[in-house]
């Protein structure tokens, strides 16, 4: 345990690497892929036309519990890495894994709306209340013969889900009036489920005496399924809205389009409100769900058959292949992004999830952040300052090139050395088309039409001035002189009469 935790830490800091939420980059302007898994009504007004991903990964682990003390990448890199710590005091306990892969996406922002089609592989773990016991035994990989301790735990819950997603994103300007523009959107999923697994110890009360367990209360619940493609079935659906005060007026814009001149008109500071993951997965058939409680002793805890000892000694209600429903990991977030011009932004966004610990499925982070970016279309880079479960505090850092995205979530062991609790990494690689190609066609210069008038030749420009050639034969027009050259009488005439034509002398052939 301590060996792969080592180098998922270690892995981890060496690659850069970003939050779970991506808030690096969740709020860029320029990477429509990234953002609409935040708040769907970003795709609308993006500073980019298309935006193709081809591969893109996300890994964070984050517990409040075993620790790499003192971690600094020049010592990593060196092969000095010290062997976890356990955390003897701390808050309520827990354990954070986090497994994303995004497959091909392809986001169009265009005019009035927004819209794509997306994929994406996930996989969460959470487990909270975690008993300190529980993980010295497990860390050490040992029970001490030794060791006596009572285990008193309520509450505990183990929740792990896995599903692919197969969505599309639409999106559209819904009001634009004066400098306020208002965007709403949505994401609708549907989900292929490959396995979930939950338990709930409502109650333990044990005594441990070196390798003999003695359980004198215990009561809990399990859900859980075979793993495998298709075992599941289930819909999901993200919603947001996005409220800009613009710099400029915006009855006429439109986003990415020829008819606004393929310009983008900026914002002083915009707000976003979502809800993400609402929907659930049924789960059927191969499932399984239990119900155990009871009292037993078991005398060799390391080498007895568990599952043997809970049939024969707990009262155990179980039913299997009947449908199991596991919620998706629902939440709600509130963002907040300020232009303090010339490319540098600061962003604020919220992340509270929704779902409560009695629901079958997994459960949201809740995260806080304060990011200032400077974004360009080429380069963007960020520095996300994130209070994870509101408490722990991490800083990170985000580089954007076009469509590559890179961040790190935790920067400190390649500042100083840190105790690390976490690590993490992601990145997108795909192609963008920034600029309409409408909009890069040259105008075509405009050639002349020819017009004959009694032997004069006309060379006519629309909306544009004209001019008035004779080619000496035939009466010239009033205002034009003959074949001799000589202007007649009444040739000065106002422009504004002869609606944009220029009188000039003609030329004597």
């Amino acid at each position: 345990m301590k060996r792969i935790f080592s180098a998922f830490i270690l892995s981890a800091s060496l690659f850069s690497a970003s939050a779970q939420e991506r808030i690096g980059i969740a709020n860029s302007n320029y990477s429509s892929i990234n953002s609409i898994f935040l708040n769907p009504s970003s795709s609308v007004d993006c500073r980019t036309l298309a935006q193709f991903n081809l591969v893109g990964l996300n890994l964070y682990a984050m517990n409040n519990q075993v620790y790499i003390p003192q971690l600094n990448v020049k010592d990593a890199m060196n092969g000095i890495v010290q062997d976890p710590e356990i955390r003897e005091k701390g808050f309520k306990r827990f354990a954070y894994v986090k497994a994303e892969v995004n497959g091909p996406s392809l986001i169009v922002s265009n005019q009035e709306i927004g819209a794509g089609l997306f994929t994406r592989a996930r996989m969460e773990l959470s487990v909270n209340n975690i008993p300190a016991e529980l993980t010295q035994m497990l860390v050490k990989e040992k029970i001490d013969t030794a060791q006596q301790f009572s285990l008193d735990i309520k509450n505990t819950r183990v929740m792990q889900m896995s599903w692919v997603e197969w969505g599309a994103n639409f999106g559209w300007m819904y009001f634009k009036h004066n400098k306020t523009l208002i965007t709403v959107g949505g994401n609708a999923k549907y989900i292929t489920g490959v396995n979930v697994a939950y338990g709930n110890i409502y109650r333990l009360n044990a005594d441990v005496n070196g390798s003999q367990f003695t359980v004198q209360d215990a009561r809990a619940r399990v859900r859980y399924n075979e793993p495998g493609w298709n075992t599941g079935k289930g819909f999901g659906l993200d919603l947001g809205i996005t409220y800009k005060k613009t710099l400029n007026f915006v009855e006429g814009y439109y986003a990415n389009s020829q008819k606004s001149g393929c310009k983008y008109i900026d914002y002083k500071y915009k707000l976003g409100a979502s809800f993400l993951d609402i929907g659930a997965i049924k789960f059927n058939p191969n499932t399984y769900k239990g119900d155990v409680s009871g009292s037993t002793v078991i005398n060799d805890f390391k080498n007895s058959d568990i599952d043997s000892i809970l049939r024969a000694d707990f009262t155990l209600s179980q039913r299997t292949d009947v449908p199991v429903w596991a919620s998706l990991p629902a939440a709600f977030s509130l963002q907040g992004d300020l232009n303090l011009t010339h490319h540098f932004y600061v962003n604020a966004t919220l992340v509270q999830g929704i779902t409560t610990s009695r629901m079958v499925g997994v459960q949201h982070a809740n995260s806080i952040s304060i990011t200032p970016r400077f974004e360009t279309r080429n380069i963007e880079i960020a520095v996300p300052f994130t209070m994870y479960r509101y408490i722990y505090p991490q800083l990170g850092a985000a580089i954007r090139f076009r469509t590559f995205v890179i961040g790190m979530d935790n920067i400190m062991p390649f500042l100083t050395r840190s105790n690390v609790y976490g690590g993490n990494i992601y990145f997108n690689l795909g192609l963008s088309i920034f600029k309409n190609p409408k909009c890069k066609k040259s105008k075509p210069r405009y050639t002349p039409t020819k017009k004959t008038y009694e032997g004069y030749t006309f060379l006519s420009l629309k909306n544009k001035k004209r001019s008035v050639i004779a080619n000496g034969q035939g009466e010239a027009p009033e205002g034009f002189a003959g074949g001799n050259g000589k202007r007649t009488k009444g040739a000065k005439v106002k422009k504004e009469k002869r609606r944009g034509i220029i009188r000039r002398k003609s030329k004597k052939l």
